[in-house]
């Protein structure tokens, strides 16, 4: 049966993101990644660079940042606290799984760092235009979203409790992709009306929350490594599919039960694999 303009156009966007899956390493995901945010106070006027000093295996080292965008001088400084195994997480790198944040401050203040190459122990080092220093005792994680507030005057670091407001800018640093990637394949699959996609946001709202809670309750999951994470992930993975799959086939009235349950199957491939790239974007901005 020869195919119609409008069935290829519909096609299309299918085919683009499969060639994209397949040309993508399956190593990204929109689950919640583990994190520390550092809040400076006492601190001298002017910059303020913050990075975290951990014990390196004395491998190579991949760094995530670009030593030409910091002042050489603060950057200079920060280097001279390393030694006896003691290396830099940002300016030097990781030799693992990579790191991401950035020596300066968000625009609310806070030095926020993520991904598996987050060290277990650490060190907090401080460069300002009075010196550099680093804080003698090392602390280590014992959460997967970790707070801390770093004292410059007494050179010393105290857990405290993550607000509300940090929990659901994590929710929406995860949310926020999930729905992108997922709806752009729901208007490829053909699914137009009201009701349908509101019980798409419904229930992806739902499913976000409860992967956030089961993180956030497993403080087993703090120190984990990034293979061992992605295991823990898959069984959760599949209860939100499994979840998805029998909500949309109950929830829906548009188009036929194979159609939607091949959509939910299409959406989690989807998110789960490019969901790394825009969580990331949007955890900065948030």
């Amino acid at each position: 049966m020869r195919r119609t303009p409008s069935a290829l156009l519909r096609a299309l966007p299918l085919a683009l993101l499969c060639a994209l899956l397949l040309a993508l390493p399956a190593r990204a995901d929109s689950a919640p990644k583990p994190d520390l945010t550092v809040t400076v106070v006492n601190a001298p006027e002017g910059e303020c660079y913050v990075d975290l000093l951990y014990q390196s295996d004395g491998g190579q080292l991949f760094s995530e940042i670009n030593p030409e965008h910091y002042d050489p001088q603060l950057l200079s400084a920060l280097h001279a606290l390393e030694g006896d195994g003691w290396a830099l997480a940002l300016s030097s790198g990781t030799g693992g799984a990579p790191i991401f944040g950035d020596l300066t401050p968000d625009r609310n203040g806070e030095y926020v760092y993520s991904y598996h190459g987050l060290p277990d122990t650490f060190r907090l080092a401080v460069a300002t235009s009075e010196g550099a220093q680093a804080v003698e005792q090392p602390y280590t994680r014992q959460l997967f979203h970790t707070v801390l507030v770093y004292d410059w005057a007494t050179n010393t670091v105290e857990a405290v409790t993550p607000s509300l407001l940090f929990y659901l800018a994590q929710l929406c640093s995860t949310l926020v992709p999930t729905l992108v990637i997922e709806g752009l394949i729901l208007l490829a699959f053909g699914f137009r009306k009201r009701r349908t996609w509101l019980m798409f946001l419904l229930v992806n709202v739902v499913t976000q929350v409860g992967l956030h809670l089961y993180f956030a309750t497993r403080t087993d999951l703090a120190q984990m490594s990034f293979d061992l994470y992605l295991l823990m992930l898959f069984p959760a993975e599949l209860i939100i599919f499994l979840v998805e799959l029998f909500a949309y086939d109950l929830l829906w009235k548009e188009h036929s039960p194979s159609r939607r349950a091949l959509y939910a199957l299409c959406a989690n491939a989807a998110s789960f694999t490019l969901g790394f790239f825009p969580m990331h974007w949007v955890s900065t901005l948030l």
